[in-house]
C-alpha cells in the first residue's frame, strides 16, 4: 500500500513539473522573455532530479534493498548534474526577472555549491553525516538566494525591481518556511531516525524530501501565475503587425474564421489588414479602395462578427 502511494504521489508531482515546464516554455515562445526559457529548463532538470530516486524505487526496485546502509546516496554524480541544471537555471531566471545580468552574481554562488557538494561527499566518511552535509548544500544554496532577494527588495532604489519583488512577498516567506522544513525532516531522517529496526521498504525515506518537493511546487505556482499574467495581457492586446511571420499565422486563421462568419472575399482581404494593424486610410491605400468604401467593409466585418470595435475583433480573431 505504502509503495501504491509512493507511486502515484511521484507521479503527480513529476506531471506537474513537466505542465510547468511546457507552459514556461509556451510563454517563452509568446514573449521571448529568457526568464521564461530559463524557468522551463530548471523544471525539466528538477524533473530528471526527483525521477531519480523514482528510478531506484520502481524501475530498478531491488536498488534499494542492496544498498550498504539507511543512509547511502545513491546517485551522487547524477544528483549533482540535475542539481545544478536545476538551481543555475532557477536563480538565472530570478536574475533576469529583476533585471541582475552580472555574470559573478549569475554563475558563482552555483560554482561554490557544486565545489562544496562534491567535496564534501568525498571528504566526510561518516555515513549520516556524509548524506546530510551534501544535501544541506541546497538549502544553504537557497538561503543564500533568499537573503539576496531580500537585501534587494530593502536596498533597491528601482521602483519598479522593488514592486516585482513586492508581488511576491508571501511565496518568499512560504518558500523560507519550505526550506526550514526540508533542514528539519533531513535532520531527523538522516541524523535521529534509528534505522536499525526500520523495514528494508523504508530506507528510500533519507533520500526522498516531500518537503523539498513542496517547496518546488510552490515554485512552480509562482511561475504558472508569471505567465498567466504575461499570457493574458498578450490575449487583451493581440499582436499586430506585418511581417512574414504574422502573416502567416493569419492565413492559417483566416480561411476557416471568414467562413464561419460569412464573410466576403473582399472582407477577409480587410480583415487581414485589420489584424496586421492597419488603419482605415492604410487600408484604402494598399487595396487602392475609397476610404468611404473601406469604411462600409470595416462596419459589415464588426457586424458580421458581432465586435464593437476593431480591438476585440482582433481578440476574437486569435480565441476564435
Amino acid at each position: 500500500m505504502m509503495y501504491t502511494v509512493l507511486f502515484y504521489y511521484t507521479l503527480i508531482i513529476m506531471l506537474f513539473y513537466t505542465i510547468v515546464a511546457a507552459t514556461s516554455f509556451s510563454a517563452y515562445f509568446v514573449s521571448r522573455r529568457r526568464s521564461f526559457l530559463f524557468i522551463a529548463i530548471g523544471f525539466i532538470f528538477y524533473f530528471f532530479d526527483v525521477s531519480l530516486v523514482f528510478k531506484d524505487d520502481f524501475v530498478t526496485p531491488d536498488a534499494v534493498f542492496k544498498a550498504e546502509t539507511f543512509w547511502e546516496v545513491g546517485n551522487p554524480l547524477a544528483t549533482i548534474i540535475t542539481g545544478l541544471g536545476t538551481f543555475l537555471f532557477l536563480w538565472m531566471a530570478i536574475c533576469y526577472y529583476i533585471g541582475e545580468k552580472r555574470k559573478p552574481v549569475l554563475y558563482v554562488p552555483i560554482i561554490v555549491w557544486t565545489i562544496s557538494s562534491s567535496l564534501l561527499f568525498v571528504a566526510i566518511t561518516d555515513l549520516q553525516w556524509r548524506e546530510f552535509m551534501f544535501y544541506l548544500q541546497r538549502e544553504l544554496l537557497l538561503f543564500f538566494s533568499y537573503a539576496f532577494l531580500a537585501h534587494r527588495y530593502i536596498t533597491t532604489k528601482d521602483e519598479s525591481v522593488h514592486a516585482l519583488l513586492g508581488r511576491h512577498r508571501r511565496a518568499f516567506f512560504i518558500a523560507l518556511v519550505l526550506t526550514i522544513g526540508i533542514i528539519l525532516e533531513n535532520v531527523y531522517f538522516q541524523l535521529l531516525f534509528d534505522a536499525s529496526g526500520a523495514p528494508d521498504n523504508m530506507w528510500f525515506f533519507a533520500e526522498r524530501n516531500p518537503m523539498e518537493n513542496m517547496l518546488f511546487i510552490c515554485f512552480g505556482v509562482v511561475a504558472l501565475r508569471n505567465i498567466q499574467q504575461t499570457l493574458q495581457l498578450r490575449y487583451e492586446a493581440p499582436p499586430q503587425r506585418d511581417d512574414a511571420t504574422m502573416a502567416e499565422s493569419i492565413d492559417r486563421i483566416l480561411p476557416l474564421y471568414c467562413k464561419n462568419h460569412g464573410l466576403s472575399k473582399r472582407e477577409s482581404e480587410v480583415l487581414r489588414l485589420i489584424i496586421m494593424g492597419k488603419d482605415n486610410q492604410n487600408i484604402a491605400s494598399v487595396m487602392q479602395l475609397a476610404l468611404s468604401t473601406v469604411k462600409v467593409h470595416v462596419h459589415n466585418i464588426l457586424k458580421k462578427t458581432g465586435q464593437p470595435d476593431r480591438k476585440t475583433l482582433a481578440k476574437n480573431f486569435w480565441s476564435d
